[in-house]
Order: C-alpha cells, then sequence, then structure tokens
C-alpha cells in the first residue's frame, strides 16, 4: 500500500486498517459454511465459525471505531501505529486459531486483546479534558460483557467443573450477545440520531465535571444495560421466554427514547438502519414467543441486526473520514444492495431450519448472498480508508 495510506493509519486512525482486516475475516467465517456443505472441508463450521465472527470480525469494527472516536471525544492522544498494528495482529491471530480448531487458545488471545484494549482506553481516560457521552455507560458495560463471558469460557474448557453449570452457561450470552448489543444501544445513542438528521440526547456542553442532565441519562443507559445483562442470567436458569421478552423490551425502551429511527430520512443508509435497528428488538421478541426456535431466531438478530448496523455505520464512518460526508445523505445504490443481500441472506438462513431436506444448501446460499453484499460494499465504500479527510 502507498505510504501516504500508513501516515493516515499513523495518525490516529486505526479505523482504516481494522475495518478492512474485520470484512475480511468476516468473508473468511461465513465461506467456512458453503466449504463445508459442498465437501471443500470436513470441518464442521459450527462453533468455529461463530466464535471468528465474534471474536474476530466483529470485535474489529468494535475496537476500529472505538479506538478512533474515543480519544476524539475526550481530547486526548490518538492511538499509535504500533498500537494498532498490535491489535490488528491479534484479531488475525484470533480467526486463525479458532480456524485451526484451537478454540482455548483463540478465547484466550481475545482476552488477552480486549483487555490491552480496555487499558489503552483506560489510559486515555484518565487524559481525559471533556466526558464522554453519558450513553457510552452502556459502551463500558459491553467490554465487561466480553472480558467476563470470555473469561467464564475459558474456564468452562480449563477446569469445568470450578464453576456451577449456570454460571459457565451465562457466559455464551455474555460474550455472543451482550458484548455487541450493549456497545450498539450506547454508540447508537450517540451517533445515530445524526443520521436521521437530529439532534442527539447524548450531547453535552464541554466539561470535566459532569453536566447537568448527565447523571439521569447515564443512568437511563445503566437501567436498560441491567435490564439486558439480567435477562442473561434469567435465560442460563432456563427461563427463555421470560430472559428475550425482558431483553427485547430493554432494547426497544432504550432504542424508542434515544433514537428517532421512526423520523424520514432519504439517505441511502436510512433503510438500512431501520431495518437493523428494529431487527434486534424483533428477533428477542420471535424467540420470546417461540423458543423452541432460538437459533434460527438469533440469525435475525445477528445478520440483519449487528452484521448490517455495523457495515452501515462503517460506511459513515470511512466518508466522514475521507472528506465525502455529504453522500451519506444521498441515495446509495451500493448501500441499498447491501442491505437487500444481507435481508436475503437472513431470510435463507432463518427459513432454511423449517426446510429440513435442503437445510443444509440453504446455509451455503446465506453465505453466498452474505458475502456478496460485503463485496458490494468493499468495492463502493471501502476504498475512502485510502483517502484522507482534507480530500473530497
Amino acid at each position: 500500500m502507498e505510504p501516504g495510506y500508513w501516515r493516515l493509519v499513523a495518525a490516529g486512525e486505526p479505523f482504516r486498517l481494522l475495518f478492512p482486516l474485520g470484512a475480511g475475516i468476516g468473508v473468511f467465517g461465513v465461506l467456512l459454511w458453503p466449504l463445508f456443505i459442498w465437501n471443500f472441508t470436513a470441518v464442521y463450521p459450527g462453533q468455529i465459525h461463530a466464535r471468528i465472527m465474534i471474536e474476530g470480525f466483529l470485535t474489529s469494527f468494535v475496537i476500529g471505531f472505538l479506538g478512533t472516536a474515543f480519544p476524539r471525544l475526550l481530547g486526548v492522544p490518538r492511538l499509535t501505529i504500533f498500537e494498532t498494528l498490535g491489535l490488528a495482529l491479534a484479531l488475525g491471530g484470533i480467526a486463525w486459531l479458532h480456524f485451526i480448531q484451537e478454540t482455548l487458545w483463540g478465547d484466550i488471545l481475545f482476552f488477552l486483546t480486549l483487555s490491552g484494549f480496555v487499558v489503552i482506553l483506560g489510559l486515555r481516560f484518565l487524559m481525559r479534558k471533556d466526558m464522554p457521552p453519558p450513553s457510552f455507560v452502556l459502551v463500558a458495560m459491553g467490554l465487561g460483557c466480553a472480558l467476563c463471558g470470555a473469561g467464564l469460557l475459558i474456564i468452562a474448557q480449563v477446569a469445568p467443573s470450578v464453576l456451577p453449570i449456570w454460571l459457565i452457561v451465562v457466559g455464551r450470552p455474555l460474550l455472543f450477545q451482550g458484548f455487541l448489543l450493549l456497545p450498539i444501544m450506547g454508540i447508537g445513542a450517540f451517533l445515530l440520531p445524526r443520521f436521521f438528521g437530529r439532534p442527539s440526547r447524548q450531547n453535552f456542553p464541554e466539561s470535566l465535571t459532569l453536566p447537568p442532565g448527565w447523571k439521569m441519562s447515564a443512568l437511563f443507559a445503566l437501567s436498560c444495560g441491567v435490564i439486558v445483562i439480567g435477562s442473561f442470567f434469567i435465560e442460563a436458569v432456563g427461563e427463555i421466554r421470560w430472559a428475550m421478552a425482558l431483553r427485547a423490551a430493554g432494547v426497544l425502551a432504550y432504542f424508542v427514547r434515544e433514537i428517532p429511527f421512526h423520523r424520514t430520512n432519504p439517505g441511502g443508509g436510512s433503510l438500512g438502519l431501520r431495518i437493523a435497528l428494529l431487527s434486534i428488538p424483533l428477533g428477542y421478541g420471535l424467540m420470546a414467543v417461540w423458543p423452541e426456535h432460538m437459533t434460527s431466531f438469533l440469525h435475525v438478530v445477528f445478520i440483519t441486526g449487528f452484521s448490517l448496523l455495523t457495515f452501515i455505520v462503517a460506511s459513515r464512518v470511512i466518508l466522514g473520514h475521507s472528506g465525502q460526508s455529504h453522500r451519506f445523505s444521498e441515495p446509495l445504490l451500493s448501500l441499498r444492495l447491501l442491505t437487500a443481500l444481507i435481508v436475503f441472506a437472513m431470510l435463507t438462513r432463518v427459513t432454511a431450519d423449517w426446510l429440513p431436506e435442503i437445510r443444509m444448501t440453504h446455509y451455503a446460499y446465506a453465505a453466498l448472498a452474505w458475502v456478496a453484499g460485503i463485496l458490494v460494499w468493499a468495492v463502493a465504500i471501502l476504498p475512502g480508508i485510502f483517502q484522507p479527510d482534507s480530500e473530497s
């Protein structure tokens, strides 16, 4: 790559390296399904796919976004090139370890990587010149969920008899859902209203002390976060209906109050944003009604919820940091194609479980549709990582 690109990364914009890395890891993790189904490999993707997608793909975007935005919000030094490269190498290593079925070492490396990133952010927080948005309480809770969940899963592999079964069981939703769900709520409340042309409730005057209204906003975020985390423990003791209903209510209450996704906006990503935001409480609501189909309906949350929202927010970040912010308010064919293909992938994956005779081939088609959407995004949006903000 040309030297200019690395200067941009070194200037404290880790998204320019971690977003394409995350997209590549995601495509790799999803393609494991058609490779298995069409007999290119004998390894069943199950847990390999899940861990690559959570600990590799989505974590790359979480770290890329927070590593870029958090120092700017606090007015502190940005991530160095060495910190960014270290995180990138670790994320690639996590995906590789899971691919070669070294699950324990993959989980350990993930735990160490995320712990290191939390330390990086924590040290900068101590140097802050401003308070973070109150919704970032949920971001901190999400990172805590990831570390607790990964820690529990590591213990379950090393010494399963040390912990009660219900505590081991709760580790999985803490990592696989809480880690992503809570930051989506927190970052979404701060960032997404402007996508719809509306003011954010999270904007407060610059201050090292808590400005008026900050505590109440943070308390509401904390309450919704506690509801979500509490639902993981309820699920772990077998009360799936109540757990999913509570989770859906907590997420929906926060979205309705903080994110005006019901407002009209002609931008290219607005439809995708609405679908993504609605898919999360919808998926949990469906699981509350039909808990016997929980695995199927989780893909409503993961595919059209987490992954679609990730790529649309990443698109706004890339366009905003490459002097192309105006494009996001225009009808973007690439984002509409991305949305259509990811929705198709979700519908194909979910309905596959009701079609046992062709279920596995539907898994493969769903994977290929998702990959096609990401390739559209990569061609149309991703080149912006090479373009500095001063150019339009």
